[in-house]
């Protein structure tokens, strides 16, 4: 099989291009975190193009040793994590950090899809989910303890979806919705002061003006003053005078929006969209379970995490520190987003070949 012949150029120029509108952005604004940025490209090039000559069937067949790895090295984090604002997400590794969290999504896709993916019809027992639940349940707890409440719903919400597309009875998630209702008040109690401020913020962004309120603030004057056509490269007043909190992760769209403007907000909304509607193709086409599951595991993780990012930049939903998938500063999550293309890849070269 010639594979250059049958590679989805969809799935390989579109990231480039949606990075490369993040990339200008940074280089913009730090450019010592650009080039840093361009090292974790270069890097993320490398897992993308090595994941997608893989077979993706072979991640099914190792999912429990990634498991364990991974429980592992969250199991570490917690306990030796590097603190950053308040949460031990990450790992010090020389002058890298790395966030073990971002590669929890990997692995819980992986796994659910593989357990999803033999014999959808024997999966719709009782028992089969209690069981896949179980193995699910620690990544989320560990994650949310670090506490990183935004990594902990997308995790959550990957199980929830492959359970969705393969066909889970409805009266399952009927009672998921009911004990969520039952567990809210004392989940909320659980909760960290700063999450619930960031909660009450969202609600009412002019209670805390001066604190949790500020960054949502700031975010939207930077979006507004964008207008037309941005104030230009380099030429972002909330981001260069440091108005706008961590500019170059959370509100990176804050920062993108007030440089180009609408016009440029225009162009990543429609490589955005091109992106999710060619992962959806994938996965409707795709006749493996497992591909097909995979896929759509990885169109939920992306655009859950857009719609995330950009809401919160827009004062539209409350502030979790997901960041913006190819266009957030971030070596984790760069390089778990080039993996989780890479398996797409593989599906649409391996399972047509």
């Amino acid at each position: 099989m010639k594979f250059p012949k049958r590679v989805n150029w969809f799935l390989l120029i579109l990231p480039v291009l949606i990075f490369s509108l993040g990339f200008v952005t940074l280089f913009s604004t730090n450019q010592d975190l650009a080039k840093n940025q361009l090292i974790f490209f270069v890097l993320a090039c490398l897992i993308y193009v090595f994941v997608s000559f893989v077979d993706y069937r072979l991640w099914g067949y190792y999912w429990k040793q990634l498991y364990f790895v991974t429980l592992i090295i969250l199991l570490v984090t917690f306990f030796v994590g590097h603190e950053v604002f308040g949460s031990s997400r990450w790992l010090q590794i020389g002058s890298f950090t790395i966030q073990p969290s971002e590669f929890a999504k990997i692995v819980t896709l992986i796994m659910v899809a593989n357990f999803v993916s033999r014999g959808r019809k024997d999966f719709l027992d009782a028992k089969k989910v209690l069981k896949i639940s179980m193995f699910v349940l620690p990544l989320i707890l560990l994650v949310l303890l670090q506490p990183d409440l935004g990594t902990s719903i997308v995790i959550l919400l990957v199980f929830l979806t492959c359970m969705w597309f393969i066909g889970l009875k409805k009266i399952y998630f009927l009672i998921a919705l009911l004990l969520f209702g039952v567990f809210s008040s004392p989940g909320w109690n659980l909760l960290k002061d700063y999450q619930k401020e960031r909660i009450l913020v969202f609600l009412n962004p002019t209670l805390d003006t001066l604190g949790s309120g500020y960054n949502v603030i700031q975010s939207t004057i930077a979006v507004g003053s964008g207008g037309l056509f941005g104030r230009g490269f380099g030429r972002g007043t909330q981001s260069h005078l440091q108005f706008l909190p961590v500019f170059w992760t959370d509100f990176i769209f804050a920062s993108f929006s007030e440089e180009w403007g609408f016009i440029g907000v225009l162009v990543l909304l429609v490589l955005y969209s091109a992106l999710f509607v060619n992962l959806l193709l994938v996965g409707i086409r795709t006749k493996d379970s497992f591909g097909s599951v995979v896929t759509m595991g990885v169109f939920v993780i992306f655009f859950f995490q857009f719609l995330v990012n950009v809401g919160m930049n827009l004062g539209l939903m409350p502030v979790t520190g997901i960041p913006l998938p190819l266009v957030s500063y971030g070596g984790s999550s760069l390089l778990t987003s080039a993996f989780l293309l890479g398996l797409v890849q593989s599906v649409w070269l391996h399972e047509r070949a």
